[in-house]
């Protein structure tokens, strides 16, 4: 199964019957996260931007 990240929303303490972590990120199967989706607790964190590539000047 694959998991996910998700962001918890302010105010929750607990995801899943576990203890939000300080992160306030958790990582979640998608039939772990069906209820707190549903329910506003958690929603997917956005992945990541990859980093730009600079453009070097090629001495010529």
């Amino acid at each position: 199964m694959q998991k996910t990240i998700y962001r918890v929303a302010p105010g929750v303490a607990e995801i899943n019957g576990k203890k939000v972590p300080t992160s306030r990120k958790v990582t979640l199967t998608e039939a772990e996260a069906l209820y707190d989706l549903a329910h506003g607790r958690i929603e997917v964190e956005a992945p990541a931007k990859p980093a730009r590539r600079s453009r070097r000047k090629v001495a010529s």
